[in-house]
């Protein structure tokens, strides 16, 4: 497998996959588009056993604005709710906690609550930092996935655990081939993610269950080990989150969606070989990264 750059613009445009047997090389396309539509499958079974509408009470805590309101239980969200209590919390909300438990904001609501936003702002950001830092690997992942041409089959791995001290984030791959990639790339990486802040997509959020995530990831070695290691400790759900076309499994919860990303603060900054803990003779690699929530403001000051 060898890799030859040839354009200057884009990776996706420079990278070409060479390879004495073609036919065991999977088209990322394919694989990506037969996951999407086992999500979506998945998806649209869920909701149709959503025969009738009932409704829960919830009950809204804060400094400002406490309320109770009567919501759809398992459609309605907590995004539903920042959108009855104005704008505001619909675009400085970062996660909700849910009779005590951190909640993604387009996750359905099950049962009458008590519900309350967190905010970058708060005197206690720990968990929404955590979910914006989980939320940047996400992306992080979605960019690589889709970062070369489609013979190149790109193979998420995880998002490594880094302490929040680090002020990084990362995410692991595995590339069929050896590649270093130059500043120049990493920077055509990063302009990628701006690309796809841009698009406003959404975190979407799915539990399945673990037969319909090894389906959908049939073709990842990685995930396939994941999702047993998850049956071996007896857990019967598996919690998956698309971003575009990407999907992958984590715990939650994540930033709504991509706004809350700064599109000029989303940096690649360096890349490591790290060793393949299912293929010992396969090496990964370690992508890091660093960013800003949009929050906050950056002043550039010359001297």
């Amino acid at each position: 497998m060898r890799l030859i750059r040839l354009s200057e613009s884009v990776i996706r445009r420079t990278c070409r996959c060479f390879s004495s047997d073609q036919t065991a090389v999977s088209s990322a396309i394919s694989v990506t588009q037969k996951q999407n539509e086992v999500f979506d499958r998945e998806k649209e079974r869920q909701l149709s056993l959503v025969k009738a509408i009932e409704k829960v009470h919830v009950k809204h805590l804060g400094t400002e604005d406490e309320c109770s309101l009567m919501m759809n239980k398992y459609l309605s969200t907590p995004y539903h709710v920042a959108m009855h209590l104005g704008e505001p919390y619909c675009k400085h909300s970062g996660i909700a906690v849910v009779n005590g438990s951190l909640w993604h904001m387009l996750q359905p609501l099950q049962e009458d609550c008590e519900l309350s936003f967190v905010r970058f702002k708060d005197d206690k950001p720990f968990e929404v930092n955590k979910a914006f830092w989980r939320s940047c690997s996400h992306l992080m992942g979605a960019v690589l996935q889709k970062a070369f041409k489609e013979e190149v089959l790109v193979e998420p791995v995880r998002t490594p655990f880094i302490p929040l001290s680090a002020g990084c984030f990362a995410y692991d791959v595995n590339i069929p081939f050896k590649w270093e990639p130059t500043r120049e790339e990493l920077v055509i990486l990063s302009r990628e993610a701006y690309v796809i802040m841009k698009s406003k997509s959404n975190f979407e959020r799915l539990e399945v269950r673990p037969d319909v995530a090894m389906e959908i990831f049939e073709d990842n070695v990685y995930k396939k080990h994941f999702v047993e290691q998850l049956q071996g400790k007896g857990l019967n759900r598996v919690t998956l989150f698309r971003l575009g076309d990407f999907i992958d499994i984590s715990r939650g919860p994540m930033m709504t969606n991509t706004e809350f990303f700064s599109p000029h603060r989303f940096v690649f900054t360096c890349v490591h070989s790290i060793d393949d803990y299912l293929r010992p003779k396969n090496k990964l690699l370690r992508f890091q990264g660093v960013a800003l929530p949009a929050e906050f403001d950056v002043s550039v000051i010359d001297k």
